[in-house]
């Protein structure tokens, strides 16, 4: 008898072409389970909210849930990635992605090289204030400011008179500093659902606000919300910093201490400490009031100070050409101070900080020893580090950046 040498149609080999296409087919119905998979966790938090009555006091809790799931899946292409902003102004982190604020406008992009939205407000002086899922994108020399999600703008308002300074919570509770016909600035306080909370109509003794920063426990019973304010006056023609914390339960200042100095950063490290940077020292308060730690540096001009989320300090301090770099631990302790190479800017991270100079990067631990060092070829402007990767801004580029290999 005679065998059948002929193979079956299905053990022939798959040409080139015939691959590509059974791929391509996989990709679609691999998209299409993604897809399906975003619906229905958007469709079950829809429900788990309006059964838990959530979403009828805020409908925007629910478009940012909905921005998280669409950034979880559905990544982006990678890095890098031309953003459209040239002149970089300002940078903040959001949950899963960033805001990157231009001369013309702002971009948001994830962290996997998605763009997520863009705005072009038109402002002459616009500004930003970062929380964690949202933003405001105000005019600083107009009254106009946008609140705005990852993908979408939530809010518009007009107030009645000039914005001076804007401040985010992590849960989106707003703050806005505006000029007042009565007194020196007025501080308002709105709910994530932009619905008033608080009004403080500012002296001439309680200073106009420069700086302002929520307390990490906005999300938590209404009684624990903060905000510290830190507002500048002058007294005897001397410029003088007073900084209070109001409850915004009860919206009473208490004023935690007085400095000669103007604030540089602002910020809580925990929920009972707060952090100020002025021209020539680091005081850490205590939120009920009081100094626990003093960190002086007077002599040296301030050039750039990182914070990171765990309250760790890097200073770029600079003595004539001589720059130098001052690491503190979250009670303010000097882990590393000498002089470095010349830099621009300083990024802590960490057990970690890096120096951006003008045209490289370069890496230390907290105790100064360097890691690497990285030259580029276009001056760099911002990093954004975090337990993944380094994006590195510089131009109208953003790119992942690597240790060089030993």
């Amino acid at each position: 008898m005679r065998k059948n040498r002929n193979r079956p149609e299905s053990d022939e080999p798959l040409s080139e072409g015939r691959v590509e296409y059974l791929e391509a087919a996989r990709q679609r119905v691999r998209n299409r389970r993604i897809r399906r998979t975003a619906v229905l966790l958007v469709l079950l938090t829809a429900v788990v909210l309006f059964a838990t009555g959530i979403a009828g006091s805020s409908v925007a809790a629910l478009k940012d849930l909905t921005d998280t799931a669409r950034i979880a899946l559905l990544p982006g292409s990678g890095w890098p990635q031309q953003t459209g902003v040239a002149e970089l102004e300002q940078m903040a982190p959001l949950t899963g992605s960033f805001v990157e604020l231009g001369d013309e406008g702002c971009v948001v992009w994830s962290r996997t090289g998605k763009k997520l939205n863009s705005i072009q407000s038109g402002y002459a002086r616009p500004a930003l204030a970062a929380g964690k899922t949202r933003f405001v994108l105000y005019n600083r020399s107009g009254n106009e400011l946008r609140v705005e999600s990852r993908t979408q703008n939530l809010y518009t308002k007009q107030l009645e008179n000039s914005i001076f300074l804007c401040a985010m919570s992590d849960n989106g509770t707003l703050a806005v500093v505006t000029e007042d016909q009565t007194s020196m600035a007025k501080l308002l306080v709105y709910s994530p659902s932009m619905e008033q909370q608080l009004s403080w109509s500012m002296t001439s003794n309680d200073g106009t606000p420069l700086r302002m920063a929520f307390s990490p426990d906005s999300r938590k019973l209404p009684a624990s919300r903060r905000i510290a304010v830190a507002a500048v006056t002058a007294n005897g023609g001397q410029l003088t910093t007073n900084l209070y914390v109001l409850a915004l339960a009860q919206g009473d200042p208490v004023q935690l201490g007085t400095a000669t100095s103007v604030p540089q950063w602002l910020g809580w490290t925990s929920a009972s400490t707060i952090l100020a940077v002025y021209d020539t020292r680091a005081v850490l308060y205590n939120a009920g009031g009081g100094e626990r730690a003093v960190y002086d540096f007077a002599g040296t001009e301030l050039k750039d100070v990182s914070v990171d989320a765990a309250g760790n300090v890097a200073l770029l301090l600079a003595s004539g050409q001589v720059s130098q770099a001052v690491t503190l631990d979250k009670n303010l302790n000097v882990q590393f101070s000498a002089a470095v190479p010349a830099a621009n800017s300083i990024v802590r991270a960490g057990n970690l900080f890096y120096l951006l100079a003008d045209n490289a990067v370069e890496c230390f631990d907290a105790s100064g020893t360097q890691q690497w060092s990285q030259n580029l070829d276009t001056s760099p402007q911002a990093l954004l580090a975090n337990s993944k990767d380094l994006l590195l801004f510089s131009g109208n580029t953003v790119q992942k950046l690597e240790a060089p290999a030993e």
